[in-house]
């Protein structure tokens, strides 16, 4: 898939967030969160204001597929469509020629609660490392954060990582935002990982099956 048709995966209010900054240092698993990774579980940390609309979100998830392969899954518009709820649009700006940064244009359709939210973002790129994007022009008021992959335990397997400050658009409900934060976004990274792992199961069977 050539870099003109990839995208970086957000998710509505997922999408409705992330990117910038070296964040990662600040987000350290602890021993109870390390054996919930362990585990297969998601561990999620929000800090958001009375409302449950905007603040900072943090989460973490273990997939049995390298970087590499969750790095492609996650700046490609056609597996992203298939895992990011809501995601209706996605259209490439403008890139770099080494495929360092790209501005990506997103509409995120929740029916017909609210209208389309609607942003442009820019997302640097560091192949199979790190993904961060701040939107540049759009609904939200801000939306700017950090996907980080790490090696986890053998190299067939990645630690994902996200930060994100988040403040959508006003005319976003609470409890659509809260919905979000607590069963979207969960959701997605669990479908995120289905489609990782099944890509690493077909990647080994064809390195298998050509030796």
């Amino acid at each position: 898939m050539g870099t003109a048709k990839r995208w970086i995966a957000a998710g509505p209010i997922l999408a409705l967030a992330l990117s910038a900054g070296a964040w990662g240092a600040d987000f350290e698993l602890t021993a109870a969160e390390t054996q919930r990774i362990a585990a297969r579980q998601i561990v999620i940390r929000a800090s958001l204001d009375a409302g449950q609309r905007r603040g900072t979100v943090r989460a973490a998830i273990a997939i049995e597929a390298a970087p590499a392969v969750v790095f492609q899954m996650m700046t490609r518009c056609a597996d992203a469509l298939q895992y990011v709820p809501h995601l209706r649009v996605c259209r490439l700006r403008n890139q770099a020629a080494d495929g360092s940064w790209m501005l990506i244009e997103h509409e995120v359709d929740f029916g017909w609660y609210t209208p389309r939210v609607k942003y442009v973002f820019r997302a640097n790129l560091v192949a199979d490392r790190s993904i961060t994007f701040k939107q540049v022009s759009g609904d939200f008021k801000a939306n700017e954060g950090i996907w980080e992959l790490e090696p986890y335990e053998t190299g067939q397997r990645t630690l994902l990582r996200y930060r994100a400050y988040i403040d959508p658009p006003g005319f976003i409900p609470n409890w659509l935002a809260r919905s979000t934060f607590k069963r979207e976004m969960p959701q997605m990274l669990v479908d995120l990982r289905k489609r990782c792992e099944a890509e690493q199961a077909r990647s080994a069977k064809a390195d298998a099956s050509a030796h």
